[in-house]
C-alpha cells in the first residue's frame, strides 16, 4: 500500500480511468489514513481529467474543483510527488471552464521528485 507511483504512470500516459483505479486500491483499503486526502485527490483529479476528455463540462469542475481542495493539505510535495504544479494546472482549468466556450484544455502530467 501506499504507492502513487503506478498511478502516476498511468495518469501521465493519459489513462485517467485506469490512473484512478490505481489510486483507489490504495486509498480504500485505509480511507481514514493520513493519505486518504492525497489519495482522493489523485482519483478525483484524475476523473475531471476523464469527464473533461467527454465532453462533460460539469462533471470536470466538480471533480477538479473538489481535487484540488483534497491535494492542497499535502501541498508542495507528498511522498515525493509535485503537487503544486498539479493543482495550480487545475485552478487555471477551472478559470478556463468558466468561459462559455468549451476551451482546449492540454492536461497536465504529475512530476515527483
Amino acid at each position: 500500500m501506499d504507492d502513487p507511483h503506478r498511478g502516476i504512470e498511468l495518469f501521465n500516459r493519459g489513462l485517467y480511468w485506469e490512473a484512478h483505479e490505481a489510486w483507489e486500491h490504495e486509498w480504500v483499503p485505509d480511507r481514514r489514513g493520513p493519505d486518504s486526502g492525497f489519495y482522493k485527490g489523485l482519483i478525483q483529479v484524475a476523473a475531471g481529467c476523464l469527464h473533461y476528455q467527454r465532453r462533460n463540462r460539469r462533471g470536470a469542475v466538480n471533480k477538479w474543483r473538489s481535487g484540488a481542495g483534497y491535494l492542497r493539505p499535502y501541498m508542495p510535495v507528498y511522498r515525493g510527488v509535485l503537487l503544486s504544479p498539479l493543482v495550480t494546472a487545475v485552478d487555471g482549468f477551472l478559470d478556463a471552464m468558466a468561459g462559455r466556450d468549451w476551451p482546449e484544455l492540454q492536461m497536465p502530467t504529475i512530476n515527483q521528485e
